[in-house]
């Protein structure tokens, strides 16, 4: 039984990179810390819900942060596909507020095909010395 390893080959690289998630921090590009000091947790309310323990709870897709001592949200981009009105509204409003949005972790992506080398099993091997 042929085993087929997909292999890319270092030259045949063609990179993409794209984040997985946005980083909203609350400064404006004056420099000025927005306001109120709680929009954060306001903004991420809108995916919110209470558990069965009647406790706040924040999505998976927007949770307020504090980066490098800045209040925040992160954002996943996957929300766009989601539920995109609500991706809207959360990117709209850092937008019209004048917020600064920095690319959080970040995915690489192929675009080229790769190679397929073929493995032979152990035990072939074996037989063949």
């Amino acid at each position: 039984m042929r085993q087929l390893l997909s292999y890319p080959f270092h030259d045949s690289l063609h990179m993409k990179v794209e984040p997985i998630e946005w980083l909203i921090l609350g400064v404006t590009p004056n420099g000025r810390i927005f306001r109120p000091s709680d929009w954060a947790e306001r903004l991420c309310g809108t995916l919110a819900h209470y558990d069965s323990h009647g406790r706040w709870v924040y999505s998976i897709y927007a949770q307020p942060i504090i980066h490098q001592g800045q209040i925040g949200v992160r954002v996943k981009t996957i929300l766009k596909e989601l539920d995109p009105n609500t991706y809207q509204f959360i990117m709209g409003f850092a937008h019209d507020n004048l917020l600064n949005i920095l690319p959080g972790r970040e995915i690489i992506y192929l675009n080229k095909t790769p190679t397929v080398i073929e493995i032979m099993p152990l035990e072939r091997k074996l037989n063949s010395l």
